[in-house]
C-alpha cells in the first residue's frame, strides 16, 4: 500500500494541469502584468517630458514610428516578465501560486532558445483568439501550440 501512495506522488509531478489551473494562473499573473504595462507607461512619459519639455509632451502627436517602437517596447516588457520568471524557476508568480511549473520534455528548466520561441508563439496563440491554447484539447497529445514549437511542457508540482 506504501508503494501505492509512492508512485501517485511521484505520478502526480508529470501530470498536465486542467484548463481552470492554466487560467487562474494567467489571470493571477494578468494583475501583475498590469503593474508591469502601468510602469512602462510611467516610464514612456517621463521620457517624452525629458525630451520634448513640459508642454510639449502633453500636445505631442505619435507618428507611425514612435507607435511601433512604443509598442514593441511594450511587447519586450511584458514578455521579459516571463522570460526571466520561467528561466529562474521555470514559474511565474501566478504558476507557483497555482503549483504549475514549465519545463523542457528532459524535466530541466527551458533554454532561453525554448523561452523566447514559448513567448513568441505564444503571442500569436493568444493573439487569435487563444486558438493555440485550446488546442491542448484537440489533439491527443495535449499540447499547445507554444509547447509543441518550443519543446516545453507544463505540468503540476508538488507544494513544499
Amino acid at each position: 500500500m506504501d508503494k501505492k501512495i509512492e508512485l501517485d506522488a511521484t505520478s502526480s509531478e508529470s501530470m498536465p494541469p486542467g484548463l481552470l489551473r492554466l487560467l487562474a494562473s494567467l489571470i493571477y499573473d494578468s494583475f501583475l502584468l498590469f503593474a508591469i504595462v502601468m510602469s512602462y507607461g510611467g516610464l514612456i512619459v517621463l521620457v517624452k517630458i525629458v525630451l520634448l519639455g513640459n508642454e510639449s509632451a502633453l500636445e505631442y502627436q505619435y507618428n507611425p514610428l514612435t507607435k511601433t517602437i512604443t509598442l514593441f517596447g511594450l511587447y519586450v516588457s511584458i514578455g521579459s516578465y516571463f522570460y526571466f520568471c520561467w528561466r529562474k524557476r521555470g514559474q511565474t508568480l501566478g504558476m507557483k501560486t497555482w503549483q504549475i511549473k514549465l519545463q523542457d520534455l528532459n524535466g530541466k528548466l527551458p533554454s532561453s532558445k525554448q523561452c523566447i520561441l514559448r513567448i513568441l508563439v505564444g503571442s500569436i496563440a493568444f493573439a487569435l483568439f487563444g486558438l493555440g491554447f485550446f488546442w491542448r484539447y484537440l489533439t491527443p497529445q495535449k499540447a499547445s501550440w507554444q509547447d509543441i514549437a518550443s519543446e516545453t511542457e507544463i505540468i503540476l508540482v508538488k507544494r513544499t
